[in-house]
C-alpha cells in the first residue's frame, strides 16, 4: 500500500499550485513580545507514518503524526487552542465515510480532551477561553467539553461554518459548533500588521495571545502567537501544512488527502511560513499534526500541576 501512495504522490504532487515566498526582509518583529504566558501539550493521539502521507514527497522517512489541544494559563483564566477530540468521538469517526475511518484510524487511538486534562490535574470547567485554528471536526470536537469557555472564532470562519449542514461537509461537524452554539463570539482582525501577517487581534489586550489570519486551508483558518516565559514567541498554525516539512520545504500537503478549501490561497500561507521558519529562529512554529513540533513543548501535568 505504502508503495502505490508514494508512487501516486509524486505523480500528483507536480500539479500543485505554485507556492509564493515572500522577501523574509518583510518579517521583522516590531514591538515586544507581549506577556509571557505558561504553555503545555495535551497530546491526543500519537503514531508514526510515512512522510509520503502528510507531504506531497515521494519519502518514506517517518512522520511523527499527533493531534493535541494547547493549554495557556492567562491571569484572566484559562484558555484551549484546538479543542480536540471530544467524549463523543468514537460516534464521530462513525458520521463519515468507511475512508474517511479508515484514514482517522479507530476510536481506541484517541483520547478525549477531558481524560487528558483530567490527567493533567486540570478541570474542563476551568477553561474560560477556547480559541480554534479552523472548525475542522478534529480542532473543535471537544468545544461542548469545555462548559464555560467562550468560543472565539474567526468571523470568515463562523459564517463560512455556518453555511455547512451535513456532517463532514468540507471536514466539519456542525454539531460540535451547535453544542456551543451560546457561548459562540466571532472577532474581526482589526489590530496592526505584524511580523508579514497583514492585520492581527489581540485575545487579551496584553500580547499574550495574538490571532494573525492564514486563510486557506478554510476561508478563515488562523494562526496564533503566543509569547514563552523564554522569551520566543510559538505560533501554532493549523493546518496549512501538517507537517514541519511542509514549511521547511516548502510543499503542500499529500494531493490525495488534504482538504485545502483554497488550494491556491494556502501556497500563500505556506511561503510565508517558510520566510518566517527561515529569518526568525526566535519564532517556534508549529503545524497542528506535528508531534516531533509540538513536544518542543512541555506536557501538562509535567514537572508542574496545572
Amino acid at each position: 500500500m505504502r508503495p502505490l501512495v508514494i508512487t501516486l504522490v509524486g505523480a500528483v504532487a507536480a500539479c500543485s499550485p505554485p507556492i509564493t515566498i515572500p522577501d523574509g526582509t518583510a518579517l521583522t518583529p516590531r514591538g515586544s513580545t507581549g506577556r509571557a504566558v505558561e504553555v503545555c501539550v495535551l497530546m491526543q493521539e500519537r503514531s508514526v507514518r510515512a512522510r509520503a502521507m502528510g507531504v506531497a514527497e515521494a519519502s518514506l522517512a517517518p512522520w511523527d503524526y499527533g493531534i493535541a489541544s494547547i493549554l495557556v494559563r492567562h491571569p484572566s483564566g484559562l484558555v484551549v487552542i484546538d479543542p480536540a477530540f471530544g467524549v463523543n468521538v468514537a460516534k464521530d469517526l462513525l458520521l463519515g465515510p468507511k475512508l474517511f475511518a479508515l484514514a482517522m484510524g479507530p476510536a481506541r487511538d484517541k483520547r478525549p480532551l477531558v481524560e487528558v486534562m483530567r490527567a493533567a490535574n486540570v478541570d474542563p470547567a476551568e477553561v474560560r477561553v477556547a480559541l480554534a485554528t479552523h472548525v475542522h471536526w478534529d480542532h473543535v470536537g471537544a468545544l461542548g467539553d469545555v462548559p464555560n469557555a467562550k468560543v472565539l472564532l474567526a468571523r470568515a470562519e463562523l459564517e463560512w461554518a455556518r453555511t455547512l449542514s451535513r456532517s463532514l461537509d468540507e471536514g466539519v461537524m456542525p454539531h460540535h459548533l451547535a453544542r456551543a452554539k451560546a457561548r459562540l463570539a466571532r472577532y474581526d482582525f482589526t489590530g496592526p500588521a505584524r511580523d508579514g501577517f497583514p492585520a492581527s487581534f489581540d485575545v487579551f489586550g496584553d500580547g499574550a495571545i495574538v490571532a494573525v489570519p492564514l486563510p486557506g486551508h478554510t476561508p478563515g483558518s488562523t494562526a496564533f502567537f503566543v509569547s514563552l516565559p523564554d522569551g520566543r514567541q510559538a505560533l501554532f498554525t493549523g493546518d496549512t501544512s501538517w507537517t514541519m516539512r511542509g514549511v521547511e520545504a516548502p510543499a503542500h500537503k499529500n494531493p490525495l488527502a488534504r482538504l485545502d478549501h483554497d488550494v491556491e490561497r494556502t501556497g500563500q500561507a505556506l511561503g510565508l511560513l517558510h520566510a518566517l521558519h527561515a529569518s526568525r529562529p526566535d519564532v517556534l512554529i508549529i503545524p497542528a499534526h506535528d508531534a516531533a513540533a509540538l513536544e518542543q513543548l512541555p506536557p501538562c501535568g509535567g514537572a508542574k500541576s496545572w
